[in-house]
């Protein structure tokens, strides 16, 4: 079953289709990743998911409810969720603070200050921050300022305060960039066992391969503003069509 449908979906920037008629389904619980090569529009696409970009045409649908006119906001409290490309983090804030941040806008939907907060009421949502910090192999960090963290455990503290928020979509914007190759490893497996414990469904973009076969069940490549493949993994890369838009550029 499709908890995600884009049907027929345009966006032009002044003369240039960044998308063409993109349909594109994923199914619930399931990883998903979507590659190509730069330009190909996938940041294009997932801005147009999450209310950052309003398309020219088309529909898109979350588990039946349409995403269109709505803001980032109302589809986050819907249950979608997005890993920036470049860690989002409150860089002076505790890694406690920051998970804890992520609980308090789940549990009174948004930022706002409570004036009756009781560190009894406030009990579930810092246990919770906990839980998510050990989770993402975080917990022995919790009172350090998130400025001092590498780039990879950035990643991973954005990564909880998504996870913090319980969200039934998660899309994830190059999670491994930067990472050395121990960090992108960890982060695999982390995915991984995150997929497998929660079931929830992600939607990868993503370059290292090694990370997109990896993880993924099924896979759309997208390129000049178009899918031009989909299907499991070991069917889309022997594609003659991927191998000459994408995976044959990265073997170059």
């Amino acid at each position: 079953m499709s908890i995600l449908e884009v049907s027929q979906v345009n966006k032009n920037f002044g003369g240039l289709a960044a998308l063409h008629n993109v349909n594109f389904s994923v199914d619930e619980g399931s990883i998903h990743s979507l590659i190509g090569p730069n330009g190909a529009g996938k940041s294009t696409l997932l801005n147009v998911l999450v209310g950052l970009l309003k398309p020219d045409g088309g529909s898109v649908e979350f588990d039946g409810k349409s995403l269109l006119g709505k803001t980032p906001h109302d589809i986050n409290q819907l249950g979608v969720a997005r890993v920036f490309q470049t860690p989002q983090v409150f860089p002076d804030l505790t890694l406690l603070e920051n998970i804890a941040i992520s609980g308090y806008a789940d549990r009174d939907g948004g930022f706002k200050f409570n004036l009756f907060e009781t560190a009894d009421t406030a009990k579930p949502v810092i246990n919770n921050a906990k839980r998510v910090l050990e989770e993402v192999g975080l917990i022995e960090q919790q009172k350090a300022e998130a400025r001092h963290l590498s780039r990879g455990d950035k990643r991973r503290l954005e990564l909880g305060i998504c996870l913090a928020h319980e969200p039934r979509l998660l899309l994830l914007d190059e999670p491994t960039a930067g990472m050395a190759r121990h960090e992108t490893e960890t982060t695999i497996d982390l995915l991984r066992n995150i997929s497998a414990k929660t079931k929830m469904t992600m939607v990868i973009v993503e370059h290292d391969m090694s990370v997109v076969f990896a993880l993924s069940e099924t896979i759309s490549v997208l390129a000049q503003g178009r899918i031009i493949a989909e299907g499991k993994p070991e069917d889309v890369k022997g594609d003659p069509k991927v191998k000459e838009a994408y995976l044959g550029e990265e073997q170059e």
